[in-house]
């Protein structure tokens, strides 16, 4: 993981720096990214100002126990 992030890390810092990679299946072969992904993290740099990576956390966990659940659980061990 860590050296993926350094490779969109190094394609940010040439944007930032105005370098224009002429040809970009010349450098995904270099730099073993995968064409797609290089356009998607570079539409996502440009969209966002710079790339950052993202937490792989879901945004939701449909299984989990319901707050109030929860609560009650935590009150109900208080009184023990």
């Amino acid at each position: 993981m860590a050296r993926k992030e350094a490779k969109m890390q190094l394609m940010d810092a040439m944007h930032a720096a105005g370098i224009q990679i002429s040809n970009v299946s010349e450098w995904c072969r270099t730099h073993g990214v995968d064409r797609r992904t290089f356009y998607r993290h570079r539409a996502r740099a440009l969209a966002e100002g710079q790339w950052r990576p993202r937490s792989r956390r879901p945004k939701t966990i449909p299984h989990a126990t319901p707050e109030p659940v929860v609560a009650e659980i935590v009150r109900l061990r208080a009184e023990l």
